[in-house]
């Protein structure tokens, strides 16, 4: 036996399992389950403890690939490896590989700290097309040939194909339903940055609710949080729930903070965002370059979307009480939505799963320990049609082992690469890539493909 991990509270949402037991890993597997003492190469402790299936990011955007020197960047898998993350759904809110199935062939050649499914992503196939202006939409053989490519990603191994439809205002609804009908031969997920928030979020989400219902397809309202946060999530979620008992498959991810983030240059911020948000410059923080750090001025802020429009920014203006509805909604899954570039970025990307268990388990004890990890794992497993996120004899070893009395979240908006506290160990395919917190191996995950 490779790994044995003893005397540990395994936690398994899809079995029902919430007992002190020991487990037994070989060859990539987990291979046994037992009240018996087990031995191994590799014997882990596991005395205050929980043993969980690795964590699911049902919503992340993945590092870039660089063709010219077949290498990527590490930075985001690598802050998702030490929060136990084990594997991550990537291409959201449009954006993503200019080549994902590439892509996907560079993660199984060259290896990934963690375990990674994509999305095709819409803005890049309306790139393939040469749609410059995003503001505008596309004629019908364009919108085919779209249509084409996204097949072709999807027979490639892309799980679903995504939308950010508030990043390209001129996707129309024959553009995202023509799209869309390239996930209808085998069901595959359509996930969507809605149109707009705050105000527009319930016809935003009605108009990805046609797509469910016209195609019979999944689909995925992204970050909820950040997109009804501000007042409306009571009736956000009802609408999600209303389609629900009409017989649509439909869901919505959500990160636990109060706070977005986005380019200074993006629509997000085109007019009129001060009163959608009933918010001032002040609440807008500049996440890099050199006013890094700084609360926005009007003028900083007019400055910055001219001169340096891709410009990080954090925007501090979501209600936690909004956001803790859509959390602890059952069916509403754990997204980071989290990023980075050179370091830089939300806390999120390093510190969503530890701050759920910390702040919305062990503190405020707004969820059960077993429905965190569930939000975490086998929900997002089973809602992305992937085989993770479980602990069933047989099945891929992709496990976190933490202290449920210290894991602590240790990210902020100053220091956002920070690791956490409490995640022990993590096994990847059967191997420990993190071994008292540290990363000890970061190309043991490969392509999740479907």
């Amino acid at each position: 036996m490779d790994i044995a991990i003893n005397n540990a509270l395994i936690i398994d949402p899809k079995n029902k399992v919430h007992s002190k037991l020991n487990m037994g890993v070989h060859n990539g597997k987990i291979v046994e389950i037992t009240q018996q003492k087990l031995f191994a190469d590799e014997v882990i402790d596991g005395s205050d403890m929980v043993v969980s299936p690795g964590f699911i990011d049902a919503h992340m955007h993945e590092g870039d690939y660089d063709k010219a020197s077949d290498s990527f960047q590490l930075g985001i898998f690598e802050g998702m490896l030490k929060m136990g993350v084990t594997t991550a759904i990537g291409g959201n809110c449009g954006s993503g590989p200019d080549n994902p199935c590439e892509y996907l062939d560079a993660a199984d050649r060259l290896g990934l700290p963690i375990n990674l499914a994509l999305l095709a992503p819409h803005e890049q196939l309306r790139k393939k097309i040469s749609a410059a202006d995003k503001y505008l939409p596309v004629g019908i053989e364009d919108i085919h040939a779209m249509k084409e490519l996204a097949e072709e990603w999807l027979h490639g191994g892309c799980i679903g194909i995504s939308f950010g439809i508030r990043y390209i205002p001129g996707i129309d609804k024959r553009e995202l339903h023509i799209v869309s009908e390239a996930a209808v031969k085998n069901r595959k997920i359509i996930a969507a940055h809605i149109r707009d928030d705050a105000a527009q979020v319930m016809a935003s989400i009605d108009e990805l609710m046609e797509v469910a219902d016209c195609l019979h397809v999944p689909v995925q309202v992204s970050h909820i949080g950040s997109m009804g946060g501000y007042g409306q999530m009571d009736e956000a979620l009802a609408i999600i729930d209303f389609n629900r008992s009409k017989g649509l498959d439909v869901s919505a991810d959500c990160y636990p903070y109060t706070a977005f983030s986005t380019c200074i240059g993006e629509t997000t911020y085109d007019d009129g965002f001060l009163e959608r948000y009933r918010t001032a410059y002040e609440h807008i923080e500049i996440a890099d370059g050199p006013y890094r750090g700084k609360r926005c001025t009007a003028e900083l802020f007019k400055k910055l979307r001219v001169e340096a429009p891709n410009t990080i920014t954090i925007g501090h203006v979501m209600k936690q009480s909004e956001v803790d509805k859509a959390l602890i909604h059952p069916g509403i899954l754990i997204g980071s939505d989290g990023f980075m570039v050179d370091g830089k970025g939300h806390p999120r990307a390093a510190g969503t799963f530890p701050r759920v268990l910390s702040e919305y388990v062990r503190k405020r004890k707004l969820l059960s320990l077993q429905e965190a990890i569930s939000k975490m794992s086998w929900l997002t497993a089973e809602r992305f049609g992937i085989a993770r996120g479980e602990l069933s004899i047989g099945c891929a070893a992709d496990i976190v082992i933490f202290n449920a009395e210290e894991v602590e979240d240790r990210a902020t908006f100053e220091n956002p690469t920070c690791s956490p506290k409490g995640i022990e160990y993590v096994v990847l395919e059967g191997r420990i890539a993190v071994k008292n917190g540290r990363i000890i191996k970061r190309n043991l995950g490969r392509s999740i493909r479907k």
